[in-house]
């Protein structure tokens, strides 16, 4: 990690201990380590960042964080639970971290690599204020979508090429830019004016069921030979 002069971005890596859909989804055997100490690694070879902090209610993903050059935040268990919406969770983790822009970054996107955190990170100090409220992490979806019975990107008839479909936008949240103000402001990550940040869709896998968390780990392996 490298401490710059310009505008400085403090990274937020929010980690629990449990998760529900995929049991302990980001301390499980993933290839040769797991999602954490695999995205902290990656994380550790940034230029463009002043800092990282690790949240987590373990004391001991936190310890293992410290012994990787990282700060901590110990997060209140309560905050940690299913039953707390994401919107508080945003509010109370930026509430307790000192810094003027953020980036909040999950572990699990974990063929998403350093190179990948920079450039988001030189774009967003890039933009223009005026113009974009936040960065997003963004991945174009060129499929045909229905929506309440209903064509959303394409007609019936004629009916179009793949490649001509306009393409909708969705969000894997690798990592997301913004103001910490806004952050605890809208309790969110997604302002009114967001620029996108275009991923790669088999890079940018976010894991939330264990078919995901299956087909990245085939993916890294193959890529590490």
């Amino acid at each position: 990690m490298k401490k710059i002069n310009e505008l400085k971005i403090i990274g937020i890596i929010p980690v629990k201990a449990n998760s529900e859909r995929v049991k302990r989804k980001n301390l499980r055997k993933f290839a040769n380590t797991n999602l954490f100490e695999l995205k902290l690694n990656q994380l550790s070879k940034t230029k463009h960042f002043e800092d990282f902090y690790v949240s987590s209610e373990s004391k001991s993903i936190l310890s293992k964080a410290k012994s990787m050059g990282f700060k901590t935040h110990l997060r209140d268990k309560y905050y940690s639970t299913p039953k707390v919406p994401m919107s508080k969770v945003y509010k109370y983790i930026a509430s307790s971290i000192k810094a003027e822009h953020v980036a909040w970054i999950n572990v699990t996107n974990p063929l998403v690599g350093s190179k990948i955190y920079d450039e988001a990170a030189q774009i967003y100090k890039k933009i223009n204020v005026k113009k974009y409220d936040c960065l997003l992490s963004a991945i174009k979806n060129k499929e045909n979508f229905f929506y309440k019975g209903k064509c959303v990107n394409f007609k019936r008839t004629p009916w179009p090429r793949s490649q001509d479909l306009e393409p909708l936008v969705s969000l894997p949240f690798a990592i997301n830019i913004l103001r910490r103000n806004d952050l605890i402001k809208w309790r969110s990550c997604v302002g009114k004016r967001p620029k996108f940040f275009y991923l790669d869709k088999e890079i940018a896998t976010d894991i939330d069921e264990l078919y995901n968390f299956k087909f990245s780990e085939f993916i890294y392996k193959s890529k590490k030979k």
